[in-house]
């Protein structure tokens, strides 16, 4: 069998890669695309039997890309940090969803999978996602993948106490008392995290509501996180802020 392996990160391109090597040796890899038109045209010309695709990209997301290009003549694996889109592949079709860090069974699974044909959703699968993803949407058990210039940090969201605008970058701020700076805007880490205990509260930040320790009273308003950090919240987000406060007490 062949395939084509989609992801904007190399080094999740590389254990990619190393995985399938030691796993399955008769899988050839015929191409690395960063983005999805780079994986359109690979699709297109090659006609791999595997697509590999990462979901959160810039430009246009995998789920996106699937949505947008119609049935493919390839199995798709996606592949991703973020568990709330596993339903949603399931239902466009995708073969199996495999979550980072990649565990090597579940990827051996995935592949046997692709191996016995099965080509189209059913609804027992859209149950299974559905069960899977009830039992890992709890907060505690949540991990996020964060590419650097180091290499890629893997932390559980409970331990992010919040996520400061650096520009073109954002800082991860750990309870931890360290902070991991990503090249990626904030706005991609709003979509990601706000089925979570996460909300955006200012254009500059977004804040874990698990270590929000106080709410001053202002204009917009202060957060007191559970490391000394003061947030401002800006007016326009104050009623959102306090209602989302509200929620988590009880």
């Amino acid at each position: 069998m062949t395939c084509i392996i989609t992801d904007d990160e190399q080094n999740s391109r590389e254990t990619l890669r190393h995985l399938l090597a030691a796993i399955a040796p008769h899988i050839t890899i015929l191409a690395e695309a960063k983005n999805t038109e780079q994986a359109a045209s690979f699709v297109s010309r090659l006609k791999p039997d595997i697509l590999f695709l990462d979901i959160n990209m810039p430009g246009q997301s995998g789920i996106e890309f699937l949505e947008t290009s119609g049935p493919l003549d390839c199995h798709v694996i996606f592949i991703t940090a973020y568990n709330e889109y596993a339903i949603k592949a399931f239902r466009l079709n995708a073969i199996d969803f495999l979550l980072k860090p990649i565990d090597p069974d579940e990827l051996e699974l995935a592949l046997k999978k692709v191996e016995q044909n099965h080509q189209r959703l059913i609804p027992e699968q859209i149950a299974s996602a559905q069960k899977y993803f009830a039992n890992h949407h709890d907060t505690s058990m949540q991990r996020i993948a964060l590419p650097t210039a180091e290499g890629i940090y893997y932390v559980d969201l409970k331990h992010i106490i919040y996520i400061e605008s650096l520009g073109a970058y954002s800082k991860f701020v750990m309870d931890n008392q360290k902070s991991i700076v990503v090249s990626k805007v904030l706005k991609e880490f709003e979509d990601i995290l706000s089925p979570f205990t996460f909300i955006r509260v200012h254009q500059s930040n977004i804040v874990n509501l698990q270590h929000v320790q106080k709410y001053v009273k202002g204009d917009g308003g202060q957060l007191w996180m559970s490391d000394g950090k003061e947030i401002e919240v800006s007016r326009r987000k104050k009623d959102f802020v306090i209602e989302a406060l509200k929620k988590i007490a009880f």
